[in-house]
């Protein structure tokens, strides 16, 4: 069995093993810096086939991008190509800039869509940063969102700060317990919570109330 090269050259090979745009070729009949002077050249390996007995068994279209030799028992020696787009670095690229993008559209997220990706905001940062209303961080494992554009002080973290930052208290998936909110973090319609032992639906948006109490009959409702 051999591979053909897109300049005709031909190389005896043992296996190639194609997964996805991943390109294994084992041979021993060349050397790996044999290898690499054969699959270096992004012209010889834009088009390759392999080829027994005459017949062109697989055409291999695009994997032009060195990535490795290795050597394999029996004195046999194998080269991995990827298409270049393809590359473990490549994606790892990709992954990393998609990463970034989800990071810098979290920041248009609701509560409630916000809290089920907590990972993807960033840490409170004492340090003199900027930060603009709405912008959501992450402290002690907390979601908070700020209410005044500020830029930060150490003593003003988003714990002691309650006129700078609001807890995010909406948990998907959880029915949390009542927690009593600031005037600019109240529950919102439809938010469920649970205080002394009963659960309780929001009836109105930006509810600060006590459930259950005189005079919040109006603005809560017991459900099962």
């Amino acid at each position: 069995m051999k591979i053909q090269f897109n300049d005709l050259s031909e190389l005896e090979v043992q296996a190639v093993e194609r997964d996805g745009d991943r390109l294994e070729v084992k041979t021993i009949s060349a050397t790996p810096a044999q290898l690499r002077e054969f699959f270096e050249d992004p012209d010889k390996t834009r088009k390759m086939k392999k080829v027994e007995n005459g017949t062109v068994l697989e055409t291999y279209e695009g994997f032009t991008k060195f990535y490795c030799t290795s050597e394999y028992p029996g004195v046999i020696y194998g080269v991995v190509q990827y298409k270049p787009a393809a590359t473990p670095e490549a994606e790892e690229e990709i992954v990393k800039s998609a990463v970034k993008v989800a990071k810098i559209q979290a920041q248009e997220l609701t509560d409630e869509e916000a809290i089920d990706v907590q990972n993807l905001y960033p840490e409170w940062d004492g340090d003199g940063k900027a930060y603009a209303v709405g912008y959501k961080v992450n402290y002690e494992e907390v979601l908070y969102k700020c209410l005044q554009a500020h830029t930060s002080q150490e003593s003003w973290n988003p714990e002691d700060a309650t006129s700078l930052w609001a807890k995010v208290l909406v948990e998907p998936g959880t029915i949390p317990e009542w927690e009593q909110p600031s005037s600019t973090n109240g529950y919102m319609t439809g938010d469920k919570v649970t205080h002394n032992e009963k659960v309780w639906e929001s009836l109105v948006d930006n509810n600060v109330w006590e459930p259950g109490t005189t005079g919040t009959e109006a603005l809560w409702k017991e459900v099962s």
